[in-house]
């Protein structure tokens, strides 16, 4: 499962790789252009390249209902602020930024300075109210009855995302369409995740698009 999780994730961003190419601007083109733009009194200027500091961003009117709605005891709102460096761009996967490798509980309790078993325990809270996800082997518990291989862990998109909201994984998307502890549990957010049929990417939309996209599914 994790081999081919992988491989999802990497074509994915082999897909966002190729797009960027194939926009690339022909600088040869675009020194005529200036020519003959100068020639008529205008000119022409490159604009300075995007910021690449990462950034990973909370969802704030859902955050807001989490918290208001006192979903997340103050342990689990801290440990799940903690993680938000750890965020992929894109997968949103918990990982160790200088490897790209997901990150196991003990490496996380490391990371954090914190005990291990208090932070499984808090990350096993984060997992049963929603607010991370992970991949699991099936196959690995019906032979064995536990997991065996690392457990790949995600956030939550709904609440915190790296990347753009409107190009959201299909593949986490799917996860956390079917597994919706959120919706469940009656915290009812603004924003909800949704992947149409056919399309590449989820995105955030807001609660009445949301419903009525249910609506329409049960139809």
């Amino acid at each position: 499962m994790t081999d081919n999780l992988r491989k999802s994730f990497s074509e994915a961003e082999a897909k966002a790789r190729s797009s960027t190419m194939q926009q690339a601007v022909d600088l040869s083109e675009v020194t005529q252009q200036e020519t003959k733009a100068n020639q008529q009194g205008y000119g022409l200027y490159k604009l300075k390249q995007k910021n690449k500091a990462l950034f990973c961003q909370a969802i704030q009117e859902n955050l807001d209902i989490v918290i208001q709605s006192k979903h997340l005891t103050n342990s689990e709102l801290g440990l799940l602020l903690s993680l938000m460096p750890l965020v992929q761009f894109h997968s949103n996967a918990i990982i160790n930024r200088e490897t790209n490798e997901f990150m196991s509980v003990s490496e996380i309790a490391r990371y954090l300075n914190r005990e291990r078993s208090a932070t499984s325990k808090t990350i096993s809270q984060l997992l049963a109210k929603g607010m991370l996800f992970e991949f699991v082997n099936a196959q690995e518990i019906k032979a064995h009855k536990r997991n065996i291989s690392q457990r790949p862990l995600f956030m939550n998109p709904e609440i915190i995302y790296a990347g753009d909201r409107n190009r959201i994984n299909a593949t986490l998307a799917r996860l956390v369409m079917e597994f919706d502890i959120l919706e469940r549990k009656k915290v009812y957010l603004a924003w909800k995740l949704w992947l149409k049929n056919g399309h590449e990417f989820g995105r955030l939309y807001r609660r009445k698009t949301y419903l009525q996209f249910k609506r329409n599914e049960r139809v």
